[in-house]
């Protein structure tokens, strides 16, 4: 078996009979792992030769009679070590000069490159998509043709389902003097355990890594003996979790964990709160936020003055009637009723005041559906829909015109409400065949996406604002992500050593010679010096993730990744968006006929010489080569 290592490696062709025999001695076959006899010490220096069974070979880097972990690293180790610890420290004192510099000689030998340092609206591929195969594009609007403004328009859904907590649902007058809404309190992918009180986040295999209690994080302790480390799996079919993959359920997890925190303080102090269970808390948050959705408290104020609450982005109108011009079908499906939407969309398309309000709007789509109560318009079949009379809102039954061709019902009004998939197909029947030949954009992870992808075939294009965040600060911090890469592989080197000398302990137990030696002693206290090491190196490690992590949100962190896991909304977005981006408007950087196309889906064994195994198995196998080096 040496020999054939040996052989592979074309070493025996030049080394003496000797040389081989030492070297086999030495314990060169690293892929056998354990050593077949005492003097078989694995080496790891450049010069190591054969030792007597009593003595202990240093591997490359580590000397048996070190202390501390400096010392204990070979030149090349130790000045790794030195670079990252450097490296570490300017990030830690914030230098920024010197990481700007550092920055911009990277990139200095083209100016083009120093443009994309930020995310400049790139539009992201999970599923190859040829737009030429697609017949009809639809538009959900809020978040998505509307993107609102958090600072102001969430906070009317807070303010307003805390006055509906206190005059209709047995709330305290208190609770309105609560500390105003934080939209950067959470972010999207994280998930309610109404049971408990809690919102967790998760990564993609559904462990649950972060977790708040209210507005109180969760100590590691305190949040393994509420999860555990086994995966939630069967949450998303309970009945005790709800998912915030909307930004319109922010506002919901901020009121939630703030009335958690109250209700823990003060449950004793008024008799109103004895009741209220944690699940009941969100039962009351959820009403009493639809409610405003439908009385008017939010969206009368929207309409009042657009401006204040919605972003302006010209781009949208010119993509519409671009779609529009290519012979495709363009569909708006929303849940907002006909008077919302109508002033939206006058604002989107420029027209600032009641007064300057058209229906020319509705010349840049073939079919608007209000109302549509999604996801339920994507999955049940027999919901009724109704014509919209655009110049009064009056509602009136189309069931019978249904029976008409789809040109002839919709001669007489594009707009209505309600329906389910089977009326916006039967619209569209002309055109399109089959679910792979529509295209919906949205923003809502399961209402738009999901749904629509699993129940319906669709091509699916999610809106992630909050891209635009990610991809800079990704950027901007990718020389702590590659100390974080250098220190991870340190790791490795180190727990290649561990396993070396822990697969010697073995071998020397299991031989009695040996077992009542020195060498043994020698053995068992290098791997406590290396165990050491390794503590030292992952706590630095850790330290410089979380601070990493800390540029992206202080609480959550980067809201695709846990640690170096994807997260579960980022395993979400891969498995059911075929494309997203951060904003609809950049549809129009490419044309309505673009190939979009993925990049090649990695596996680890496909990223073989990254691996960890790969580099302790290599770094065993050049561990031949020095040994047989400084034989000769």
């Amino acid at each position: 078996k040496s020999m054939q290592i040996l052989d592979s490696l074309g070493l025996h062709k030049t080394s003496t009979w000797p040389t081989l025999l030492l070297a086999c001695v030495a314990g060169v076959s690293a892929y056998q792992t354990i050593p077949r006899f005492p003097g078989a010490a694995l080496s790891r220096g450049p010069a190591c030769g054969y030792r007597s069974a009593h003595q202990l070979t240093p591997l490359r880097g580590f000397s048996t009679e070190s202390r501390r972990v400096g010392p204990n690293l070979s030149k090349r180790c130790m000045q790794r070590w030195k670079e990252i610890r450097t490296g570490v420290a300017m990030m830690q004192t914030n230098d920024k000069t010197e990481t700007d510099r550092r920055l911009q000689s990277e990139d200095e030998n083209s100016l083009e490159n120093a443009k994309f340092q930020s995310y400049q609206g790139e539009i992201f591929c999970n599923r190859a998509l040829n737009m030429k195969r697609i017949r009809a594009i639809g538009f959900d609007m809020d978040y998505t043709l509307a993107q609102y403004i958090p600072e102001t328009f969430e906070i009317l859904a807070i303010h307003g389902a805390l006055e509906k907590l206190v005059k209709h649902m047995g709330y305290p007058e208190e609770i309105l003097s609560l500390p105003e809404y934080d939209p950067s309190m959470f972010q999207r992918g994280l998930i309610i355990d109404k049971e408990r009180g809690n919102i967790i986040k998760m990564d993609r295999h559904h462990y649950v890594k972060v977790a708040f209690h209210g507005m109180r994080a969760m100590e590691k302790e305190e949040r393994l003996a509420v999860y555990g480390s086994q995966s939630q799996k069967d949450f998303s079919d309970s009945e005790n979790f709800a998912n915030i993959d909307t930004l319109f359920s922010l506002p919901d997890a901020f009121m939630y964990s703030q009335l958690v925190t109250f209700v823990d303080d003060n449950r004793n102090k008024f008799p109103g709160l004895l009741s209220k269970s944690y699940k009941q808390i969100y039962k009351d948050v959820r009403r009493s936020v639809d409610l405003c959705h439908r009385d008017g408290v939010i969206k009368d104020k929207v309409a009042q003055d657009p401006g204040k609450y919605i972003q302006s982005e010209p781009g949208i109108v010119d993509m519409l009637r671009r779609y529009r011009r290519s012979g495709r079908k363009v569909f708006l499906l929303t849940n907002s009723l006909w008077d919302y939407t109508n002033v939206v969309m006058n604002f989107i398309c420029g027209n600032m005041k009641k007064e300057d309000y058209t229906l020319d709007w509705l010349s840049m789509f073939d079919l608007v559906i209000v109302g549509a109560n999604k996801p339920a318009f994507l999955e049940n079949g027999k919901l009724p829909i109704f014509r919209v009379h655009t110049e009064d809102g009056r509602l009136s039954n189309l069931e019978n015109a249904l029976f008409d061709p789809p040109s002839q019902t919709l001669r007489d009004g594009k707009v209505f409400q309600g329906g389910n998939f089977n009326h916006l197909h039967y619209f569209m029947k002309d055109t399109v065949n089959a679910g792979e030949q529509v295209m919906y954009v949205g923003d809502h992870m399961f209402s738009d996406v999901i749904r629509g992808k699993r129940s319906l075939g669709w091509r699916t294009a999610l809106v992630v604002p909050e891209l635009q965040h990610e991809v800079d600060v990704m950027l901007r911090e990718k020389v702590r992500s590659k100390r974080i890469q250098e220190l991870r592989e340190l790791r490795d080197e180190l727990d290649e050593w561990v396993d070396r000398l822990s697969l010697l302990l073995v071998s020397c137990d299991e031989d009695e010679a040996c077992a009542l030696t020195d060498r043994r002693e020698s053995i068992a206290s290098e791997l406590e010096k290396a165990k050491e090491e390794i503590r030292t190196v992952k706590t630095v490690y850790a330290e410089e993730l979380l601070m990493y992590h800390s540029a992206f949100h202080p609480v959550w962190g980067q809201m695709f990744k846990v640690g170096y896991q994807n997260s579960r909304f980022a395993q979400q977005v891969e498995n059911y968006a075929c494309l997203y981006t951060s904003k609809v408007s950049n549809l129009c950087l490419v044309s309505p006929e673009m190939n979009h196309r993925t990049q090649m889906d990695l596996m680890p064994h496909d990223q073989l010489e990254e691996t960890p195994i790969r580099r302790i198995l290599r770094a065993r196998a050049r561990n031949i080569v020095e040994s047989l080096g400084s034989s000769e």
